[in-house]
């Protein structure tokens, strides 16, 4: 319920377009998510982490107008909280098969440059301070990149 309200509010406040900006105003709950969520965590990380990567996977394939934005979302959730960040990104590179990768190719053809190169610094932002998996990512960069 927490992620799906969060979900809402940034889609109300433009947070799609907003993605490629950490720590934008425009989005007031993200951090009531983010504080909620850590505090959730000590007794629910495993429920959390699961709900995080179904978020994930669900929005990739639905043209819903909410659902083009949980990954903007889900980004600016692990700017803001390095724990949840440090929970989801092994699995979540495990699941980054072609496939899903098609998938997330499709869903952002339609994003303006500018926007796109926004998520973009983002994940690159988000990899660089990642030390749980950090091998793994590496790997799974490597392979992707040069099969």
């Amino acid at each position: 319920r927490v992620l799906s309200c969060g979900l809402k509010d940034f889609c109300a406040h433009g947070g799609a377009e907003a993605a490629g900006t950490a720590g934008d105003k425009r989005v007031p709950k993200i951090a009531s998510v983010v504080g909620i969520l850590g505090h959730l965590a000590s007794r629910h990380a495993g429920s959390i982490k699961q709900e995080l990567l179904r978020m994930f996977h669900e929005s990739l394939g639905s043209p819903r107008e909410h659902h083009k934005a949980t990954v903007p979302f889900l980004l600016q959730l692990a700017l803001m909280s390095p724990a949840l960040l440090a929970a989801v990104s092994p699995e979540l590179v495990d699941s980054l098969k072609p496939p899903v990768l098609n998938q997330l190719h499709q869903h952002f053809s339609s994003v303006p440059r500018d926007e796109l190169e926004g998520v973009v610094g983002v994940v690159v932002h988000l990899l660089c301070h990642t030390s749980t998996g950090a091998l793994r990512t590496l790997r799974f960069l490597l392979a992707t990149a040069a099969p």
